[in-house]
């Protein structure tokens, strides 16, 4: 799908239409097991309309063949892995739909370690963030400390994670200040006062508030202890922790360790508006995958539906070749206009990409962007009242790799973080 294909439709949908984006979360404890062969029914995709943007947030992953098991498929259906973080078997791994890419920016990550009191990752929290339909938007993967009596201790690692993870942006420096706000994980929380024989003949029956009233979680959230003003979804499915290796049956092991609500998905968002755009985040769906039996955790899914603006303000680089033709045999120049208000650096890159590139590691070459006022890699710059024009060129050498077809370029920070792309075009 070319990437401005729908693009005027997107924006259309502020007149009248909709205004809103799906959000689709997911976190499992995988239990360092490798991947299944079919993630369709956890990664949705049936879902119609599609999400617009996937959050996936594994722990204990530590088989490297997970990013690609959860890439692969969605590459298929036109999305591109905007990024992914590890701390050690902690990942969280976000998409968003190809057609979108024009309003994303100020991606960044955050990570923390909360074993060994910090100075271990096995525990600990792997953050997500980015600007998106003018909009700004956090994922939270945590793995908490675990056992029965350990609540004091997940509330700390809660706090280490709050307190610890800092962000570029100054409106936005901290957590807690994102516009859409979405913490998922192995909490870990276990259900206070319940015998394992109980909680499972309970189970049996699907009185799920039954053992929903003494879980951790809720009683810490009900005594103001943590995620004040946080949100979670009615929980309508079976608890998601300890199974027996390939079974559906809860652990039959010695210990018997009490089946609990040990994954969750809690969000919030700030009660304000930006123009006529009211903040809100409604959840669609939340559950269970019990089909799915690699793991002693059960994976579990939420569907967001969120408010976002019907005119977003545009990416800070603008590239202003449009209707390219490139030759291969001859070097090319690219022209492109910087905001006046955005912060370049060192390290800030140009990188040509073909028009179905699935992440910002596939580029075929790049050259180095310019960061001085008025230095220019290549060619000449103009100024004008809202930024500055620059030039950079791609000698013939970095074109010989390109197959003839459609490309586009990307301007990236150092750390990957999207500020413009531009329009398809032609590479012959």
């Amino acid at each position: 799908m070319p990437l401005w294909d729908g693009l005027n439709n997107i924006l259309s949908h502020g007149k009248g239409g909709k205004k809103s984006k799906l959000v689709y979360l997911v976190t499992w404890n995988v239990h360092n097991q490798p991947p299944p062969t079919d993630l369709a029914d956890l990664l949705g995709l049936d879902i119609d309309p599609s999400p617009d943007v996937y959050g996936i947030g594994l722990q204990e992953a530590f088989n490297q063949e997970w990013v690609p098991a959860i890439s692969q498929p969605l590459f298929k259906k036109d999305y591109v892995r905007v990024k992914a973080r590890r701390l050690q078997g902690i990942v969280t791994v976000m998409f968003v739909r190809r057609a979108l890419l024009p309003f994303v920016t100020s991606v960044e990550s955050e990570i923390t370690k909360t074993g060994l009191g910090g100075f271990w990752g096995n525990k600990g929290g792997v953050s997500l963030r980015m600007d998106f339909m003018g909009l700004n938007f956090i994922v939270v993967n945590c793995h908490l400390a675990a056992h029965q009596d350990q609540v004091a201790a997940r509330l700390l690692d809660i706090d280490s994670i709050l307190d610890s993870q800092k962000f570029k942006d100054a409106d936005t420096d901290n957590i807690l200040d994102h516009d859409y706000i979405f913490w998922m994980g192995d909490m870990n929380f276990r259900l206070e006062d319940t015998p394992y024989e109980h909680a499972v003949m309970e189970i049996s029956k699907e009185n799920f508030p039954v053992l929903l009233a003494n879980d951790q979680l809720n009683l810490v959230r009900e005594e103001g202890l943590a995620f004040e003003n946080f949100k979670e979804g009615p929980i309508t499915f079976a608890p998601t922790y300890k199974f027996d290796p390939s079974t559906d049956v809860y652990d039959t092991s010695p210990k018997k360790r009490i089946p609990a609500y040990c994954d969750r998905v809690l969000y919030h968002f700030h009660d304000c508006a930006y123009g006529k755009t009211r903040l809100q985040s409604t959840l669609l769906d939340y559950r269970s995958h019990p089909s799915y039996k690699e793991s002693d955790h059960k994976p579990v899914s939420a569907v967001f539906d969120i408010n976002v603006m019907s005119k977003p303000i545009s990416q800070p680089v603008k590239f202003l070749s449009e209707g390219l033709v490139w030759s291969r045999q001859s070097p090319q120049k690219v022209t492109y206009h910087v905001r006046r208000n955005f912060q370049e650096t060192i390290g800030d890159w140009i990188g040509l990409y073909k028009a179905d590139f699935t992440d910002f590691n596939s580029y075929i070459s790049y050259v180095w962007a310019p960061t001085s006022s008025d230095g220019v890699r290549g060619g000449g710059a103009g100024k004008d009242s809202r930024g500055i024009n620059k030039q950079v060129k791609f000698a013939r050498s970095l074109l010989e790799r390109a197959e003839e077809g459609m490309y586009v370029l990307c301007y990236l920070t150092f750390k990957n973080s999207l500020c413009g792309i531009s329009l398809n075009f032609l590479v012959c």
